[in-house]
């Protein structure tokens, strides 16, 4: 053999290298077992719930429904038919977990129905965040970075007036947690089946899965495909509904490519760290540097990871930092309207919504930065610095939910403390209208600053 063909054979990679490859970037996550994991793993979740239904937030949306959670997925749980709603796209796509659970929540007397909507989100946000301390096991070796960054899905300071204890705005964390699922190689049976339920659900529920799609190709090689098989069957369901059914503009305006940039700036390595308020409090102040210096704190571990990372940790790095600008820039795109430019008077205040799997995203990739292991000494001062600063801005954002101010500014609710109408007198009042002879009793519900209201004919009002 010449040595041209000598050197030629070297450098190929035999077809079955490729699974040997695809493992070094998904490697299996080690087994726990036992009655002490269970015991912990029911121990978050309590926990996790708890925190978010009793935060001042928390407890204002227990009696308060949310947008779409009553005006749309309510209404026609209770007035049309199961396959009719459930498989019904809205604003051009499915929204299949909200259906579901809005059915199960139809089935409660009316008056509980912003309690059975809160309980529900919170659980399910809940679970995105086991899934993600369960998946991460098989990148991240340091127990405390893997707690942290699931402790984050549930005191993620960014998108509080929009996104707490509702399932309207639930997509955006579902799509954190399939991002996860998808790394995620369980050793048990019932977690491969329960992980393809989930993956499953949460990708008939937005459409933005398509940016995970190249991670679910990747899994193929390997074995355990399961969950794989669940992505993509709620995708193909998520695809059907998307192609055949006509989405809904939010608005016109022509994308302003400098507020673009600045806005996708704002929303996210600051807003992940100080949360939407801060920004606002921060941009009038101090202009633009608290904006540098968040993505200078996200930026560092980074690059620690893509430099002396495992091939996993760059993996993880490269593809949530993609994610975070797909993500935030398709959201920005499709919705753009003057109210996202940063030089708003209430800056990132509005569309909130959209920072969160951003947000998520640059956790993710932070995460495996701080994971690092092979590292020089003089990097070490730098990651414990990020570190400190990480566990800072959870703490910090702890006491931001807890101490989280009532009221409004510009129409916006602060804290995500809802004090508009509640549910339940509402529920009374349109009971006392039917029995006046309306035919449709109107329940006023939040955000009351864009008229949500739920109509619904007295004749399923009076069962």
């Amino acid at each position: 053999m010449s040595r041209a063909a000598l050197v030629a054979s070297r450098d190929t990679v035999e077809p079955e290298d490729a699974p040997r490859l695809v493992e070094r970037l998904l490697p299996a996550t080690p087994a726990a077992t036992g009655k002490r994991t269970a015991l912990g793993y029911l121990a978050a979740f309590v926990a996790a719930v708890g925190f978010l239904l009793l935060i001042p937030a928390g407890r204002s949306h227990l009696d308060h429904v949310w947008a779409e959670d009553g005006a749309l997925f309510l209404l026609e749980s209770i007035t049309k038919p199961f396959a009719a709603t459930v498989f019904d796209p809205y604003a051009g796509y499915l929204h299949t977990l909200p259906r579901l659970v809005a059915e199960l929540v139809s089935l409660l007397p009316l008056e509980w129905a912003a309690a059975g909507f809160a309980i529900a989100a919170a659980c399910l946000r809940a679970v995105v965040a086991l899934i993600v301390f369960a998946a991460s096991g098989g990148v991240l070796r340091s127990l405390p970075v893997r707690f942290a960054l699931a402790a984050v899905v549930i005191v993620l300071p960014a998108g509080n007036t929009e996104t707490i204890n509702n399932m309207a705005n639930l997509h955006w964390f579902l799509l954190y947690g399939v991002f996860w699922a998808l790394l995620w190689r369980p050793a048990a049976r019932w977690q491969n089946v329960a992980g393809a339920v989930f993956v499953a659900l949460a990708a008939a529920s937005t459409p933005m899965v398509v940016f995970l799609a190249p991670i679910a190709l990747l899994r193929l090689v390997l074995p355990g495909r399961m969950i794989t098989i669940g992505f993509f069957l709620g995708s193909a369901a998520q695809a059907c509904a998307v192609l055949l059914s006509e989405g809904r503009a939010y608005s016109k305006e022509a994308v302003d490519p400098l507020q673009l940039v600045l806005a996708a700036a704002f929303r996210g390595p600051l807003v992940a760290l100080t949360g939407s308020e801060g920004v606002a409090k921060f941009f009038p102040r101090f202009g633009f540097w608290p904006a540098l210096a968040a993505v200078l704190v996200f930026l560092v571990p980074i690059v620690f990871a893509l430099v002396w990372g495992s091939p996993a940790h760059r993996f993880v790095a490269v593809s949530a930092v993609t994610l975070h600008g797909l993500v935030l820039g398709a959201s920005l795109v499709a919705n753009w309207m003057g109210g996202l430019e940063v030089h708003y008077v209430w800056a990132v205040m509005f569309g909130q919504r959209y920072s969160i799997a951003p947000c998520l995203f640059l956790f993710a990739a932070l995460a495996v930065g701080l994971d690092t292991v092979r590292r020089p000494r003089w990097a070490r001062g730098t990651v414990l610095t990020t570190r400190v600063l990480v566990t800072l801005s959870v703490l910090a954002s702890i006491y931001l939910h807890t101490t989280a101010p009532a009221g409004r500014v510009h129409g916006t609710a602060l804290g995500g403390r809802l004090d508009g109408p509640a549910w339940a007198p509402g529920v009374a009042k349109a009971r006392e209208s039917c029995a006046r002879g309306e035919s449709v009793g109107r329940i006023a519900q939040e955000p009351v600053t864009e008229g949500w209201e739920m109509g619904l004919p007295c004749a399923f009002l009076k069962r």
